[in-house]
């Protein structure tokens, strides 16, 4: 006879918060889009909604030990205590309390905004003893009994949906079966299934995305989370019995080399994480999990114009200086550029260079002979804002700042050196008065009103400091964002942008203190509208900033590939500007103001796919082509040729009538509007159009 189980079924927004209490006190964890069915909750064991173990904790039987700490026997001994319920204005929080036989309290705290399709979760500890306890593994959210619409085991019907990312690579969705996955459950219900996967050290997006799906395409529902965790992570989805469970959070002991010390009378608590659930399909379902990133933006900039930036690496290649910038300008003067962007190299050493000597941050006199603040006034006066790069975080081999050796992070007292670069302690006061003068005041002095936030290697498993070399590397990359606070405290009306080799840091933490997002290092390559619309499902499109680079032998169709790669987010021109001939110019003139129009559907937009599914980003076949649909009522239509055998019709179903606004494009590609559908007509290859409706 099975145990008796009590449901609590929440609602909270569009969803249902579903919390099982067995009979021994554990508590389960799901959620469910509301009024769609009464799922089967009876199946399987407890599965309790946080994940803890510490040091001495016993792992669960069936061969887990040094694969996963789920269900440890710490986790297994925590007993319901109490829930509340409080809505305070537009927001809803229910918090859920456990107690442990060692003393330590587990809040379990849940939170949905009114207007949210995505809820979010963490945990927090309280070390109710007066001894000390090593926590070593605890999560932030713990989804169980993700088979609540099947009276089995859901063979053939789940699947797992996740995103890669290497360098200039990022953002590659990938979907495997629970199956492939060796997740289903042995005759037995012994022998614990594990796929466990994340990253570890400061780069969060080196090699997966903070984020996993999981679809029950029978039912037609997805489940979606994803960690706002900037340092080493990990997510979990385990299988036992007919149920399966996704957890994620800080990278444990064994993934990541993190320990905390919970000393008596002390709390923690854990990274965010978001979660959502819809009868939707996937791009849906990830369009809801991106409003915990739009909550935070006033309604009334969610649609606004984008801006129009240039930067001048891919002119340069980092080597700015008064000279250039002087010609520069002219050309843009008067076009709807928003910002200029000054990049790596303004403080170049005569002798070193610049690729190695950051961490001083002095200005290169013989390439900005009368100061940065002349060069920003000319930017102003030219109708733009200005803006300098940065990697505030590190110390270059070549820099006399790396002599401060007691302000360098360490790992088993030595240096760590990754690269040709070192790192700031950003957890000093030291540092933190360094940098203040050298980045704030230097903004400040200049007037400058936009950084990009540069980081281009990562300290790996941690650093000393700490109780472990994990704990210590979330405490500092946790002091980097305070400084990123506090740059936007104290530098009035800064725009940032978060650059990490591109695309490095594109998790909710970062997003969340970011106004714009480098999408990927890969500067003018062909498979940039490839990464840009992949990136559409994680990341904002209003941040998204995304590289459309010119260059002198560019022909036409070249042109308006690159400034329609750069429509799916936010525009950055760059290149050979000063050999463009008048054609040239005229195109990419177009091409900008009609992103300027586009930009209300670009902002406040959900992207619809198109195209067969690219099986390699460096030997593009066919084509992309996508429908952005815009908050009212317009629409963007983007479309990219590449390798073609051939003339090519492509036809783009649309959800609702619309007529064409306008277009851009390099020729007559046919385009026609009839019942629904737009078809267009390509003769070349890597050639693009972008249509605005109405």
């Amino acid at each position: 006879m099975k145990d008796k189980k009590e449901i609590r079924m929440i609602p909270i927004g569009d969803m249902t918060a579903v919390y099982v209490i067995s009979q021994e006190g554990q508590v389960s964890f799901c959620i469910v889009p509301s009024g769609y069915d009464i799922p089967r909750w009876d199946k399987g064991g407890a599965d309790p909604l946080v994940q803890i173990s510490v040091s001495g904790d016993s792992s669960i039987i069936g061969f887990a030990a040094g694969m996963t700490r789920h269900n440890s026997a710490l986790t297994m001994a925590m007993k319901y205590v109490s829930q509340e319920t409080k809505e305070e204005g537009d927001i809803k929080t229910v918090t859920t309390v456990l107690s442990c036989p060692d003393g330590i309290e587990v809040e379990h705290v849940l939170t949905g905004y009114r207007d949210s399709r995505a809820l979010s979760v963490y945990t927090k500890l309280h070390n109710n003893t007066s001894d000390d306890v090593m926590i070593e593994a605890v999560s932030s959210v713990s989804l169980s009994g993700l088979t609540p619409y099947a009276d089995d085991e859901a063979t053939g019907r789940l699947f797992l949906h996740r995103f890669r990312s290497r360098w200039s690579a990022e953002g590659r969705h990938c979907t495997d079966t629970i199956e492939d996955l060796m997740l289903e459950p042995s005759w037995a219900r012994f022998g614990v299934r594990c796929e466990k996967f994340g990253t570890t050290g400061s780069m969060p997006i080196r090699g997966f995305f903070p984020f996993a799906a999981l679809e029950d395409r029978e039912a037609g529902v997805i489940w979606a989370l994803t960690l706002a965790c900037p340092s080493s992570w990990q997510i979990e989805a385990v299988r036992i019995d007919e149920n399966l469970s996704i957890t994620g959070g800080l990278a444990d002991y064994e993934y990541g080399h993190y320990r905390k010390l919970l000393s008596g009378k002390e709390s923690f608590t854990t990274p965010k994480a978001f979660i959502t659930v819809a009868k939707a399909d996937f791009e849906t379902v990830c369009d809801r999990l991106l409003d915990a990133q739009r909550v935070k933006i006033p309604n009334d900039l969610r649609s606004k114009e984008l801006p129009l930036i240039f930067n001048e690496y891919c002119t340069t290649w980092g080597e700015p200086s008064e000279e250039n910038i002087d010609r520069i300008l002219p050309l843009l003067k008067g076009k709807g550029y928003d910002y200029f962007v000054i990049d790596a190299g303004w403080y170049a050493d005569e002798i070193c260079g610049w690729q190695d000597n950051m961490g001083d941050w002095n200005v290169a006199g013989n390439l900005f002979p009368n100061g940065l603040k002349k060069v920003v006034e000319k930017i102003n006066s030219a109708g733009m804002k200005a803006g300098i790069w940065f990697e505030l975080e590190v110390v270059g081999k070549d820099a006399a700042a790396r002599s401060q050796k007691e302000h360098l992070l360490t790992r088993d007292g030595k240096i760590i050196i990754s690269g040709t670069r070192r790192f700031w302690d950003m957890r000093t006061e030291w540092v933190d008065r360094y940098l203040t003068e050298k980045v704030i005041d230097l903004l400040n002095d200049n007037g400058f009103k936009y950084i990009k936030i540069d980081y281009n290697d990562t300290i790996g498993i941690g650093c000393d400091g700490a109780e472990s070399y994990g704990e210590g590397l979330r405490q500092v990359v946790e002091a980097v964002q305070r400084f990123y606070k506090k740059i936007r405290q104290n530098v009035p009306g800064i725009a940032i942008e978060v650059c990490s080799s591109g695309g490095h840091r594109l998790e909710p933490s970062f997003m969340e203190l970011a106004d714009f997002l480098s999408f990927s290092d890969a500067h003018e390559e062909k498979e940039i509208p490839v990464i840009a619309a992949d990136l559409q499902s994680l990341i904002l499109a209003s941040k998204s900033q995304i590289w459309s680079v010119l260059r002198k032998d560019d022909p036409p169709e070249r042109i308006v590939y690159s400034i329609c790669a750069g429509m799916y987010g936010v525009l950055c021109i760059s290149g050979d500007v000063y050999d463009l001939c008048e054609n040239q110019w005229a195109l990419a003139d177009k091409g900008t103001s009609f992103y300027k129009k586009a930009s209300p559907v670009i902002a406040g937009g959900k992207t619809k796919m198109y195209g067969p599914f690219q099986r390699s980003n460096r030997d593009l076949k066919d084509y992309q082509a996508s429908v952005r649909y815009g908050d009212d009522g317009g629409a963007l239509i983007i479309v990219h040729t590449f390798a073609l055998s051939g003339s090519l019709k492509i036809e783009i179903p649309l959800e609702y009538d619309l007529s064409v606004v306008d277009t851009y494009e390099t020729s007559d590609h046919r385009i026609t509007a009839d019942g629904g559908r737009i078809s267009l007509v390509f003769e070349k290859p890597f050639d693009a159009a972008a249509i605005l409706l109405g």
